[in-house]
């Protein structure tokens, strides 16, 4: 529950996101001359400066709940580490993923977790290193954050990056559809043949 927002919830790694990546890649590509791109890049930017307000705030002595100074914290550590189109992208791409495979999700939270998980993946602000001296290496751990943070950076998330996802799940679909009418259409053809 903790690390994937449901117990039956499997993680989403970036090798199965990347097909949903290259999508959004090649629609932005497509649009690139559409000013939303930009804009999205401005407001993700605004909500890593809202983060630091946060923290600033709660630095200066005012009192703020403890979940959301976290969120701020982690949201400020990667504006700081991953570009913002970056972050855009792979958010975008969950939404594409969701449309196409919604069964993979098996709640709201599994979803929503598994946004913030591919989001903070992008950088290494959630992981730690701690020596093991059975083979005396440096080993990597992934530190999961408490699912009442992940909700607060998830509800930060979706209302800047979800209208668009869902607009891109519609031109998906409507690509998707006018492909099986071409299929349907060559299919009738080929059986009115004579």
């Amino acid at each position: 529950m903790r690390r994937h927002g449901d117990p039956r919830q499997e993680g989403v790694t970036k090798a199965q996101l990347e097909p949903y990546v290259k999508l959004v890649e090649a629609r932005i590509a497509k649009n690139a001359a559409n000013p939303v791109w930009t804009q999205l890049d401005d407001r993700w930017q605004a909500l890593t400066r809202s983060a630091e307000a946060i923290l600033a705030a709660y630095h200066n002595g005012r009192p703020g709940l403890r979940q959301e100074v976290r969120a701020a914290s982690e949201v400020k550590k990667l504006g700081q580490a991953v570009e913002p189109r970056e972050v855009i992208v792979t958010a975008l791409a969950m939404y594409l993923m969701l449309y196409q495979e919604p069964r993979r999700f098996r709640s709201d939270d599994a979803f929503s977790t598994q946004l913030v998980r591919r989001v903070r993946g992008l950088s290494d602000v959630n992981v730690g290193v701690w020596h093991d001296n059975k083979t005396n290496k440096m080993r990597r751990v992934y530190r999961e954050l408490p699912p009442r943070v992940v909700q607060v950076i998830a509800g930060w998330i979706v209302p800047v990056l979800g209208g668009v996802g869902m607009k891109l799940v519609e031109l998906e679909k409507a690509d998707w559809e006018a492909q099986q009418q071409k299929v349907k259409s060559f299919h009738q053809a080929v059986s009115d043949l004579t």
